[in-house]
Parts: C-alpha cells; structure tokens; sequence
C-alpha cells in the first residue's frame, strides 16, 4: 500500500490503498500556511486534481455498476469487481478504502485552503491586490463546494438512505474534519455525525460556495460554477426527499437554457465519444497524459482481439430501449463473444466510453488513454430526471411528464409524448427513464436505496456465456433490505478510528 498522501489520510484519520498514484496527493504542504496569492492558486490546482481522480474508474463507478442489476460476467472473465458482482464483498475491499480515503482527502484539500484564508492577512496592498483578494475570494468558493461535494458523496456510498424519522440516530451520518489538522493521535479523530447534521453541513458549505463564486457558467465549464452549485442543490435535495426544491433547483437549470440537450444520434455521440456538445454542466479537461482520470469502459469490451469483455448488459436493461432510441447504438454496439468454454453468442456490449475515443486521440494513441473520456461532473439531462422525479414524487404528474417527455423526445427518434394515469405509471417511467439515460455513470446503487427497492438482475442476454450462472450471478436477488445496500466503512478507518461505528452487519 502506497501511502504518498498520509498527512491528508490522517487529517481524516485513515490510511488508503489505491489509485492515488494517479495524482500528486503529496503536493499539499504538512505545515506550511497560505500566505500569497500564489498559495492560494496552488491550492485550488490541488482541489480540481483530487476531484479528477474521485469522479470515474472501477472503484467510483463501476463497483456499484457491478453491484447491481444491469451486467452480467462473462465466463472467463478477469474477476474484475467480482466481489461486487457476487456480493461476497467484505470490509477491507480495496474500492470502499480508495473512494473513502478520496473523499476525505478532498475534505482535508478543502480544510487547508479554508483554514489559510481565515488566518492569511490581506490588508497589505502588496501583497494582496483588490483583484488578488477576490480570486482569492474564489479560491475559498471552490474550497467550500469541494467539501459540500464530498461530504455529499461519503453520505452516498457510507450511509443509509436518508429518512427524516431516522437522520437524527446516532452515528448515522459521515465522519469528516472541518479543520486541517493532521495529527497521529488517535484521540483527535471524529466520530460519526448524525444524518442531519451531515446534510446541515453540506447545504452549509453549498451557501457558502455560493457567496464567493463568481462564475455564471456554460457548457463544459472545467472550474466549479453558480450552476454547478444550483446543480449539486438539486441533488442532495432528491438525496433528502425535499421534492419542492429538487423540482426548484434543477428546473431553474434547465428554464435558464444555457445547456441543451444532444437531440440526434450524432449530438450524443459527439457528447460521449468526443467530449462535445453543450449538455455538460461541468466537465474537467484532460490535457496531458499526466491528468488522465481513471477509466470506466475496460471491463466493458474485449481490450484485445479474441479476448471476451468482463461484464455485458443484461437483457431486461437492453428490453428498456426501442429501436428508434438513439442510445442504443451509442451507448452500446454488438459483440460476438466466443467463451473459454466454447459458447458463443452475438450480444450487446456497453460502449458509453469507447476505446480509442476523443482523448485517445488527442494524446497520439497513448494506450492508458483507452476507453478514457473527460469526466462529465453534472449534465443537463440528469435535471430533467431530478425534475421529472420531484414532481412525480410530490404527484405533479402533468409537470412531472412535461420534463421526462422533453428528455425522451431528444434521445429518441420520432417520439410520442406519454401522458401518465396517475403518479404509480409516471415514476415507474421515471425509473426506467434514469436506467436508460445513466447507465453506467454510478448513479444505479444510489437510486435503488432513495426508492427502497432490491437488486434482482433478471434475465441474461445469453446464459450459455455467463460466468457461472447461479443465485450468487446471474439470478442474484436481493432485498431492499440487505445491509449491502450500504458500503461498510473501510476496515483501515475502524483499525485507526475507534470512534468510527461500523455499519450494521459488517
């Protein structure tokens, strides 16, 4: 284990494994304070590294992907992610350690600008111009977002849906630091907070973001914006079943008309297999190898001739797309796939982030950079999904059918809007619609707990080319109820911080 960021670990009271080595998480400085303008930059340089690398891969991505209903192992594959395929996942799982220890390590990232704004003196006009003072200014916004984000993604992996009846419980929210302070002492570590004061914090910090930055917004923005913090808004207030201000949020994003939606074949595939198009919200540059972010697409096709994809789609997500849904053939193509057992079968394979894409490219058919995209922070279509799901939700079932009928119409060709009978038949669209538009971005788990519903991964395409076909596989089915549905705090964390409690049933 790698442990080139331990200051930063400590500071959250865990030692990580992991993808760390992708970024410069040593950069930070263990003692020295912010003090210039330069400082500051610096700083915010450290805050956009450390999300590139907590936004894709196995471990942020595909682990839930995996985990849930839409993909099936092929036999012979790698054992990639099979613990979450099998669900025999246990506590010191390498993916749980790398996404907590990221998380908090952008908590501490956050903590450090925080804490050196409030100590640095800026009353001396040489060294702090009115305009050094406000990019500072922006500096600490992008500190506060970082945290709020955070914060926000540890609740999702770590914590049980939120439940208002239940969020004031002990320990049933995140353990985080709201000062940089590195220590060895183990006494020094948090414990848990409450659900509640969890999403107190993060709507806090989202308040904050907001006074100080600046920045309107535009598609594929590459720093954090007034619409990204509108965006995350709308997020935790789905996390949290606040319907009128998810409806509120992610509507006043889309009534703006600064993003739109791809509405053609062509539009979606310049969107994913180009990085293009003026649907993403946020989306962070790759310019150089050194600042490639993780990958999500490897395990989702052959990476050489002859070899067989790790994971293949499932046949009722496959069912869930007409011919004439532009999605199909860009979000999937279809493989022969020829097994070490000697079955062979045509399938649809997921493409979303194909080999040999847009930054593939660009950086001259560097080979880490297959099946490599920008990452896509928020887009535009995953509002109408928020809205369509808040006002379904709250049994606006015309309102709520006006914005998925939007979405549907620009993915799928000749389409005719739905009317719903009542709110049952609108959000059982709503569900379906969101399997369809977010595959394979991580969303799945998380959507499955906020309605209280099971993994059951249905029917394969093929059995005869699945990995071992069994209860524990292919017919897994597991209840809403199964303490699964829950990642465990990472076995690192509860060695190091006895104050941390475990998640029931680890």
């Amino acid at each position: 284990m790698k442990k080139i960021y331990i200051m930063l670990a400590l500071a959250a009271g865990i030692f990580t494994s992991c993808n760390m080595d992708l970024e410069p998480y040593n950069a930070l400085p263990d003692t020295e304070a912010t003090q210039t303008p330069q400082d500051f930059a610096n700083a915010r340089v450290g805050l956009y590294s450390a999300l590139r690398s907590s936004i894709y891969g196995d471990s942020f991505i595909n682990a839930t992907e995996i985990q849930c209903d839409n993909f099936n192992a092929v036999s012979g594959f790698s054992n990639t992610l099979g613990d979450m395929y099998r669900w025999d996942f246990s506590t010191s799982g390498s993916y749980f350690s790398t996404v907590y220890g990221n998380y908090q390590a952008m908590i501490a990232r956050a903590n450090f600008i925080i804490d050196g704004y409030n100590k640095c003196d800026m009353s001396d006009p040489n060294n702090f111009s009115e305009k050094d003072i406000a990019n500072t200014k922006v500096v600490l916004g992008d500190a506060y977002f970082t945290r709020a984000y955070a914060i926000f993604g540890l609740a999702q992996y770590f914590c049980n849906d939120y439940d208002a009846a239940s969020a004031d419980n002990a320990d049933s929210g995140v353990s985080y630091q709201l000062h940089y302070a590195p220590s060895q002492d183990a006494s020094t570590y948090p414990g848990r907070y409450t659900l509640n004061e969890t999403y107190k914090q993060i709507k806090e910090d989202l308040d904050n973001a907001a006074t100080y930055i600046t920045a309107e917004g535009e598609p594929s923005y590459a720093y954090f914006s007034k619409d990204c913090i509108t965006a995350l808004r709308a997020r935790v207030a789905l996390a949290m079943d606040d319907y009128t201000n998810a409806a509120k949020y992610a509507t006043e994003l889309i009534e703006q008309g600064t993003y739109s939606l791809a509405e053609n074949k062509k539009d979606l595939e310049d969107l994913w297999h180009n990085d293009g198009g003026d649907e993403t919200i946020m989306q962070i540059p790759v310019p150089s190898r050194d600042e490639l972010p993780a990958v999500n697409g490897k395990i989702f096709q052959p990476y050489q001739a002859g070899q067989v994809p790790d994971y293949v789609p499932t046949k009722n997500l496959m069912d869930l797309y007409s011919a004439n849904d532009y999605r199909l053939s860009v979000f999937f193509n279809q493989q022969t796939i020829t097994t070490n057992s000697g079955a062979t079968a045509t399938v649809y394979a997921f493409n979303k982030y194909m080999d040999q894409g847009a930054i593939y490219k660009a950086l001259q058919g560097y080979e880490y950079a297959r099946f490599a995209i920008e990452p896509k922070v928020f887009r535009i279509s995953e509002m109408y999904l928020i809205a369509a799901e808040a006002y379904a939700q709250s049994n606006e079932v015309t309102k709520g059918a006006e914005y998925l009928n939007e979405l549907k119409s620009n993915r799928i060709k000749n389409y005719r809007e739905e009317t719903f009978a009542n709110q049952t038949t609108l959000m059982n669209e709503v569900k379906n619609e969101r399997r369809r538009e977010l595959i394979g971005e991580g969303t799945r788990l998380f959507d499955l707990k906020r309605w209280h519903e099971g993994v059951n991964r249905g029917t394969p395409q093929n059995r005869s080319i699945c990995n071992i076909p069994s209860a524990t596989t292919t017919d897994l089915n597991m209840p809403a109820s199964s303490y699964r549905m829950t990642w465990p705090i990472p076995k690192d964390e509860i060695d190091v911080n006895k104050k941390v409690k475990q998640n029931p049933g680890y």
